[in-house]
């Protein structure tokens, strides 16, 4: 019988995710018969060990940078704000060789289940590096006792040189991601036949595969979920969500790229409204400038339009699209009737950028000043209902029009056509 191996990446902060992809498999009953993890991917293995998704998630709710590091304790996390924590990390490695992870040994005998983990019928391995002697250490469970797994696991998560070397018996010991940041070796070592492995795609080395007959499905994220080394309860709930979703639309339980919407949504989406855009598209081809309209023909986003090629990844990526445009939670579930009617009571709330400040800024060239995508949006959509759309504006915000199109579309009883 075939064995389930799970391997989950480091990634810092970035781990939470790696929670949320362990709360789906075990809402799709995924039999995990070896988890092999690396950094931050090494302590959530412990949690799936232990089978604690209740203790995983209550973990990442605490964990931030005051409660890790006995620092200074930083507001929610805005882009603005990142640099302040850069600059400490930096004036910890500066003054004292990087910051102190051993206040995790605390953290760590809080969740740590001994009779949980070595009771548990799932295998775990983890790496790190021995920068004393300048070679990897990779410890299977076999290998872990009660006394020392804690080091081990910290150490394989001590990413020099933000954090200190983490001693073990007098030598230093750093992140396993200077040797495998995503130890799919190591699970196929323990006897997996099939493999998820989850790559947060952080920076580490990573090992070819050694056996290129075992099946393995890539997880990773689809959307941005932050800096590695921001810890955030905000930032990990949302990250958790993420893992979650990429994870049901990889067993295509979920759809969606970047946004997740419920099974079926969106070829129901699809098919309801494709024929119905293609026609109001086309009807403002027909009176169109021969002269612009030869420029639309070589436009790359337009070719397949006008061949009446409108694929369905196309259509469904102009939907997320429109999401983007107006703030859409992308970590959220959405059912297509909802977030169409969203998008409806988004453009209803949006002003208009007036003509003259498009042209203003085509004239001088400042495109990057038009900020708010969605008054663009709003302009078009407004063009398309009096029947006066001119080109001359669309080709340099054709993803506006096209979604301004799609919510026009959507909004349009079908007895207009």
């Amino acid at each position: 019988m075939g064995k389930l191996g799970l391997v989950l990446s480091g990634g810092g902060s970035k781990g939470a995710y790696e929670i949320g992809v362990y709360a789906a498999l075990r809402h799709l009953k995924k039999d995990i018969s070896i988890v092999t993890g690396t950094s931050v991917g090494a302590i959530n293995g412990v949690f799936v060990v232990q089978k604690d998704l209740k203790g995983a998630l209550k973990f990442w709710d605490h964990v931030n940078f005051k409660t890790i590091f006995d620092e200074e304790e930083f507001p929610p996390i805005e882009d603005e704000k990142l640099s302040k924590i850069y600059i400490q990390y930096a004036k910890g490695f500066i003054n004292e060789g990087g910051l102190d992870i051993y206040k995790m040994k605390n953290i760590f005998d809080d969740y740590f289940k001994a009779s949980r983990f070595y009771n548990s019928n799932i295998d775990y391995g983890l790496v790190t590096y021995n920068f004393s002697k300048n070679k990897p250490v990779i410890k299977t469970k076999k290998d872990l006792t009660k006394e020392n797994i804690k080091d081990y696991v910290l150490a394989s998560a001590s990413c020099y040189p933000a954090f200190k070397p983490y001693l073990i018996d007098g030598e230093m010991h750093i992140d396993g991601g200077y040797y495998d940041n995503l130890p799919i070796n190591l699970a196929i070592d323990l006897g997996a036949t099939e493999i998820i492995a989850v790559d947060l795609r952080a920076i580490g080395f990573k090992k070819s595969i050694k056996d290129k007959t075992v099946d393995i499905i890539y997880i990773s994220p689809r959307n941005k979920i932050g800096s590695f080394l921001v810890f955030d309860k905000v930032q990990a709930r949302r990250a958790i969500k993420l893992g979650f979703n990429d994870t049901m639309k990889t067993f295509n339980k979920l759809e969606g790229n970047k946004f997740t919407f419920r099974r079926y949504n969106l070829v129901k989406n699809y098919n309801k409204y494709i024929d119905r855009y293609e026609l109001k598209l086309n009807d403002i081809f027909k009176h169109t400038d021969s002269k612009l309209l030869n420029k639309v023909f070589h436009s790359e986003i337009f070719k397949d339009i006008l061949n009446n090629k409108i694929l369905y990844n196309n259509f469904n990526n102009l939907v997320e699209v429109a999401g983007k445009m107006f703030n859409f939670d992308e970590s959220t579930i959405y059912h297509i009737r909802s977030y169409n009617k969203g998008l409806l009571t988004a453009l209803s709330n949006t002003p208009a950028v007036e003509l003259e400040e498009i042209t203003a800024n085509l004239k001088n060239k400042k495109l990057e000043n038009i900020i708010d995508r969605r008054k663009i949006v709003k302009y078009f959509y407004n063009q398309i209902e009096k029947g006066d759309i001119s080109f001359k504006y669309v080709l340099p915000f054709s993803n506006e029009f096209l979604v301004a199109l799609y919510i026009y579309t959507i909004k349009t009883p079908r007895s207009i056509y």
